[in-house]
C-alpha cells in the first residue's frame, strides 16, 4: 500500500486572478449602442472593414468642448487625431464623419451631423444640445 501523504514535492498553488480594474472610460457601445451598430456595418459597406472591425472596442473620451453645441464626439486622446476624414453620407446629407487616428487603423473621433444618437444621460451629462 502506498501512502499519498509521503515525501513528495509540495506543488504550489497559484494565485486567484486579480480582480480587473475597471477601465475609467466606458465602451462608447455602453454609452451610444445605435451609433456604434451604424458604425460597425457602414465602414464595412465603404470598403474599410478592419476599421469596422474595432469599432466596438472604442472608448467613450467624451464630447469637445470647444462649445456647448459641437457635435465631435471623441473616442481617443485628441493628440491621436489625424487630419484625415471618412464621411458617411444619407444620399447627399451628410450623416457621420469619421476622423481617422495618426495610424489610420482606428478612430480618433466623429462628427455627428444627422443621427439619432439616442439616450445616455446617466452615462454623458454633457452631451451636446444639438446632435
Amino acid at each position: 500500500m502506498s501512502d499519498s501523504t509521503s515525501a513528495s514535492a509540495a506543488v504550489p498553488v497559484p494565485d486567484p486572478p486579480a480582480t480587473p480594474v475597471p477601465h475609467p472610460l466606458p465602451l462608447r457601445s455602453d454609452v451610444y449602442p445605435a451609433l456604434v451598430s451604424f458604425l460597425a456595418s457602414e465602414p464595412a459597406a465603404e470598403g474599410e472593414p478592419a476599421l469596422a472591425q474595432g469599432v466596438a472596442r472604442l472608448r467613450f473620451h467624451g464630447w469637445c468642448t470647444c462649445s456647448r453645441t459641437c457635435a465631435y464626439l471623441r473616442t481617443a486622446p485628441a493628440d491621436r487625431a489625424d487630419n484625415s476624414w471618412i464621411h458617411l453620407d444619407d444620399g447627399d446629407t451628410p450623416r457621420v464623419w469619421l476622423q481617422l487616428d495618426r495610424e489610420h487603423t482606428s478612430f480618433a473621433g466623429r462628427e455627428i451631423c444627422v443621427f439619432e444618437l439616442g439616450p445616455a444621460p446617466a452615462l454623458d451629462p454633457r452631451r451636446p444640445a444639438c446632435a
